[in-house]
């Protein structure tokens, strides 16, 4: 009896070993079979965002030991929704967007573009008797989604708070629909960015004037949710690098918005965010 019990003490003893073992060997093939999603803040269409962003997906499976996969929202209170969740593993989102994201779920900035820095924009038609922001107060304003920062979040305060006029807010979804309701007539000035009209076509530029900017803050970063390791986030920035320093691939940087990546860090970049005291001005 007392030799059975030991055995079975034995072999018990012999599991508990193997358990950290097993659980390193479990962990590691999850990092090897598991499919790590990118969002991104959809500025643009759907369409737009997975012919821009499909070949750097490609990139990052053909480079990495990881496999990643492209995780579409269709409005930006849709990607809002999504992060604030924690359902996309990383996420391309807009720097007031990093602030909200490292509250409710610890995401993390990794990379930003390290070439031109996010400005907003008050656009109006080119034939429009507007010359001022004082001219607009009263009318309607046309902004791509409530907490679109540079566009909308951050613009909305300086308009109200600065600049001391009164609004009517459009939310247009996107900074392209934005564009085309200030063309219309929907609205008689419209928010956005300096990134996304340059991407227009020609007769929409051509057709809008910039009356305003705010002040420029550091771009739009790509974060990691926290769940996801530290070599995966390494590998991701170690491959991102390496496509700037490549002349083909630096091509697919540029259409993401990213040409000059580099590394990003939350308190160094975006925490200052934290005082300009939007929170009054979130629409959640």
């Amino acid at each position: 009896m007392a030799y059975k019990l030991n055995k079975l003490v034995l072999a018990f003893a012999l599991i508990v070993g193997l358990m950290p073992s097993l659980a390193l060997q479990l962990r590691a093939q999850t990092d090897d079979t598991r499919i790590y999603t990118i969002a991104v803040v959809p500025q643009f269409t759907g369409l737009v965002i997975h012919r821009n962003w499909t070949p750097i997906i490609d990139y990052l499976n053909q480079h990495t030991a990881y496999k990643f996969q492209l995780s579409l929202y269709k409005t930006i209170p849709d990607f809002e929704k999504g992060f604030l969740l924690g359902e996309p593993d990383f996420a391309y989102m807009n720097p007031y967007h990093a602030v909200m994201a490292k509250r409710s779920q610890n995401y993390r900035p990794i990379i930003r573009d390290n070439e031109r820095k996010l400005t907003g924009i008050l656009v109006v038609r080119e034939s429009s008797p507007y010359k001022d922001v004082a001219d607009l107060d009263g009318t309607k304003i046309a902004f791509p989604s409530p907490n679109a920062f540079a566009a909308a979040l951050y613009m909305r305060a300086l308009l109200r708070e600065e600049r001391k006029i009164d609004f009517e807010p459009l939310y247009a979804q996107t900074h392209s629909n934005v564009y085309r309701h200030v063309l219309l007539g929907k609205a008689a000035a419209g928010g956005g960015i300096y990134r996304t009209l340059d991407r227009e076509r020609p007769e929409v530029k051509q057709g809008l004037r910039v009356i305003y900017e705010t002040p420029s803050t550091p771009s739009h970063p790509l974060t990691a949710h926290i769940r996801v390791s530290p070599d995966v986030n390494t590998a991701v920035q170690q491959s991102f690098a390496a496509m700037a320093s490549d002349k083909n691939s630096a091509v697919l940087l540029k259409a993401v918005q990213l040409p000059k990546p580099v590394s990003a860090d939350y308190v160094r970049d975006y925490k200052f965010l934290e005082q300009l005291n939007l929170e009054s001005y979130l629409v959640k």
